[in-house]
């Protein structure tokens, strides 16, 4: 909701009108003001001739001796925060109204009866539809790893002999560029297939798409964020990115599919049934429930973690969480995994030994194999210590990384001429460029003598002879860049023969950089897998050292594994989740103490220099998300300090014309419903709150012609009954006024009315201009709402708070205001205040006025 900022208090102070009040060690002067507008039933216009009064007459104002406190700036910096027009928030409270009481309230017995099997059938339902998004999710994920593996295999298999052939002829720095070439072919082919889709079709697939799911879950819907359209771009999009040995992962775009595939299958399956079940599963609340349980879903497919998947779910995405949810989101992940080892059991390990349809213990599509060492322990105390300063140093790497990645993100949305063929080109170019660095580090590569014979039997690793004359030797750099990101991983973890230190800097270094500007690219592309690969170059470059300048006998998978975590940490500052994710997927509990020591020191770090690079990006396209605690800054402020006053009230019978002036002409979404009566203290006239609509449901009402002539409260010619308005309110809903082609002429308009009092919400959650800021942030985001209207204490409304006014943003930017304020005009008292500010008072003291001071 666009919204023009402005203080509370009154512009015009009149001291021949003012009252004083105490409460809670606060004095405030109530004074008139005038700043909503009420649209009555014979209202012809929205202009100032037509406007009356709609109760701020009681507003009240922090002031101190007739001088007023306002927050003068506010209206400039905060106006320079406007976020997107397609955002829009997410509502998770039933809305109460006539209808809905007219059918629950006060039900009989046998309606009590038939609610309780319907709440019985209803549970029933979202267990199924839990179990049926793991199982397509689980599908869409093997789908992606199984044509990622085969389009890598395509490439290297015709890419490999022509490079091991110069490599032994030594031309390959001459005159033989067969091998480079046909390795950029094949990459610019895949990731033109990737841009293309994403660039001209689907611009919102790119990217891991975890981000957005934060959003929607803390409330915020965008439109294609949850397409089918979206899905299969990001499926088909992710199998080519990847395919091109770009620094990207597949993971984020499988929890983005899982996330989708909840949000639209529970209304594919109950669709066109009717009854309460269809419409439960068209509310908000409902879709963000199967939502948590689709992203935990796909967690649990790319890493075989469900429980990594559940507590990702928690950790990074909900704002609301219930023992309920947490049951059905881990029967979701559990189906998952179960259709996952299915899968991979019958179709990728049918010819293994041991393999077949039914042996399930395969694990994740994202498999880091399982860490054995028959010859020692795999860390101990002196390791540990070495761990902590890896978390140190990982907190910087990943600082530095985000501060980078931001940098770069900020001068792309700069950027004039991002046009559909600017991104296509830009992704071709980073492709070139990556194909050209990896393929050139790859003669850096040095044979080495492989111990990995303990892990044969595992088939966990794939190093590369090339060059090497003895066939227990291995290239260490082509064992790194000739294979997926995650192959490269399982090398580093598994293989305990020496890497040289010029080998892992230069892959560390490589992929540093080049994820550093893939991400962001308009491809299908997500972050774990190229964090882990780079963060595990950096463990082993650590354990090769520990080797080598200390003598210490140190298992190389150890600092690999640790190395990973403490980068990856620093990158995107999980915790919980990504300690379990990272043990379940290793299949050591033996690990979980170090990585969660390594996690927690590398995000203290990084937490000082930046935000972990999902909630930076959530920031830099201004998207209204709201954080688990409010800004600081919210402590200082009342509701009336932030609040919107540019609102419109209806009536609760309205005119038609007046009706659809008001749907084409604003964007409002919120409309707070009054009724007029007679007040001496304002002109004659007062209003109360009766309740609030919102633009959908009005225009349900327009959808389905209910309007009459010369209407009364109560009455209307076409009452729609609650079954049918949830119908075409949840599911056929209108979003644009002229989306309804069945309005009578501008002539006919003028004499017909709308009665809004039988669908309006009539018991909103409310709060006064006086309730703290802090409780108010609490209130909105833990209850998931979308309007709270502002009350004075004869309940008119006196201002209205959305998502924008709560936002870190605005109240950042209203406390630098105060503070400005408060240097320039207010003078000190005391020594231990600010200047001008009473903390006894909540209220700047002026030296000047004696009398108060006196009083106080």
């Amino acid at each position: 909701m666009t919204s023009n900022k402005s203080s509370w208090w009154s512009n015009e102070i009149k001291h021949n009108d003012h009252s004083y009040h105490e409460d809670d060690n606060r004095r405030r002067l109530l004074m008139p003001s005038t700043s909503t507008t009420t649209v009555s039933m014979n209202s012809s216009s929205l202009d100032g001739t037509s406007r009356r009064r709609s109760g701020t007459d009681s507003q009240e104002l922090m002031t101190m001796g007739g001088r007023q406190r306002a927050l003068t700036g506010v209206n400039e910096r905060v106006s320079s925060f406007k976020p997107e027009d397609p955002y829009e928030s997410l509502n998770y409270i039933k809305s109460e109204n006539q209808s809905y009481r007219n059918t629950f309230i006060h039900a009989n017995p046998e309606r009590i009866k038939e609610l309780k099997k319907r709440t019985f059938r209803l549970e029933t339902y979202k267990w199924i539809t839990c179990f049926l998004i793991g199982i397509c999710t689980a599908t869409s994920a093997f789908f992606i790893d199984f044509f990622v593996d085969k389009l890598a295999g395509v490439k290297f298999d015709h890419v490999k002999p022509g490079f091991i052939h110069c490599l032994q002829e030594g031309t390959c720095g001459s005159a033989e560029l067969g091998p480079m070439m046909l390795m950029l072919g094949f990459n610019l082919a895949y990731v033109l297939v990737a841009t293309v889709m994403v660039s001209f079709f689907v611009n919102c697939a790119c990217g891991s798409g975890i981000p957005e799911i934060k959003c929607f879950l803390n409330g915020i819907r965008y439109p294609g964020w949850l397409d089918f359209k979206t899905m299969a771009v990001k499926v088909f999009g992710v199998m080519f990115s990847v395919g091109a040995t770009m620094p990207v992962g597949k993971e984020g775009p499988m929890i983005h599919s899982g996330a989708i595939v909840a949000a639209g299958l529970p209304q594919l399956l109950f669709g066109g049934t009717g009854d309460h079940v269809e419409y439960y599963f068209h509310t908000d609340r409902a879709k963000r429930d199967f939502v948590s349980a689709g992203a935990a879903a796909g967690v649990a497919a790319a890493f075989g973690s469900p429980i990594g998947g559940v507590l990702f779910s928690l950790e990074e995405g909900c704002s609301f969480w219930s023992q309920k949810l947490t049951w059905r989101v881990f029967f979701c992940s559990m189906s998952s995994l179960f259709m996952l080892d299915l899968l991979t059991s019958g179709i990728i390990n049918k010819n293994k030994e041991g393999g077949g349809w039914g042996n399930l213990a395969s694990g994740g599509m994202i498999d880091f194999g399982r860490f054995e060492d028959e010859s020692g322990p795999l860390w101990d105390i002196v390791d540990m210590g070495v761990f902590i300063v890896m978390g140190a140093v990982g907190g910087l790497l990943g600082a530095f990384w985000n501060f980078c990645q931001t940098q770069l993100t900020k001068y792309r949305m700069r950027r004039k001429n991002f046009t559909p063929i600017w991104m296509c080109t830009e992704a071709l170019f980073f492709a070139f460029l990556n194909t050209i660095i990896m393929f050139v580090i790859t003669f850096a590569g040095s044979c080495q003598e492989s111990v990995a014979s303990e892990f044969k039997n595992l088939g966990e690793i794939e190093l590369e002879q090339f060059n090497c004359a003895s066939p227990t030797n291995f290239n260490d750099m082509a064992s790194l860049t000739f294979h997926t990101l995650e192959d490269s991983i399982r090398n580093m973890f598994h293989e305990q023969g020496q890497f040289s230190f010029l080998s892992l800097f230069l892959f560390f270094l490589g992929m540093y950089v080049t994820s550093c500007w893939t991400y962001g690219l308009m491809i299908p592309s997500g972050l774990f897998v190229p964090s882990l690969a780079c963060g595990a170059a950096y463990g082993r470059l650590v354990g090769e050292a520990m080797k080598i300048y200390l003598a210490k006998d140190v298992n190389m998978g150890s600092y690999a594994l640790v190395g990973a975590a403490a980068f990856l940490g620093g990158v995107v500052r999980m915790t919980i989740s990504l300690t379990v994710i990272l043990v379940e997927a290793t299949d050591q509990v033996v690990f979980s103490f170090p990585i969660m020591v390594t996690l927690m020191i590398a995000k203290w770090v990084g937490d000082q220099f930046n935000m972990g690079i999902y909630d930076i990006h959530i920031h830099l396209k201004k998207v209204p998300i709201l954080e688990a605690d409010a800004e600081a800054d919210a402590r200082r402020f009342l509701v009336g300090d932030v609040m919107t006053t540019d609102i419109v009230s209806l009536t609760p019978v309205i005119r038609l014309d007046t009706l659809v002036r008001i749907l084409e002409d604003t964007r409002y979404n919120g409309f707070p419903v009054v009724e007029s009566f007679d007040d001496p203290a304002d002109d004659g006239k007062g209003s109360r709150f009766l309740g609030i609509i919102v633009r959908h449901q009005l225009l349900t009402l327009l959808a389905n012609k209910c309007w009459g002539h010369k209407l009364h409260v109560g009455t209307t010619q076409h009452i729609v009954p609650h079954k049918e308005f949830l119908h075409q309110y949840m599911i056929e809903r209108k979003r644009n006024i002229s989306d309804i082609t069945t309005l009578p002429t501008a002539a006919e308009q003028t004499e017909l009315y709308v009665d809004v009092s039988h669908y309006m919400n009539l018991d909103p959650l409310t709060v006064t201009p006086t309730t703290t800021l802090n409780r108010c942030y609490v209130l909105f985001r833990g209850l998931g709402l979308r309007h709270v209207p502002v009350l004075d204490s004869s309940h008119r409304v006196v201002g209205l708070i959305t998502r924008k006014e709560l936002t870190e943003h605005t109240i950042h930017e209203a406390g630098a205001a105060l503070d400005e304020q408060l240097n320039d005009e207010y003078v000190l008292v005391g020594t231990d205040d600010p200047p001008g500010y009473d903390q006894s008072m909540r209220a700047p003291v002026y030296e000047d006025d004696d009398r108060l001071l006196q009083e106080f």
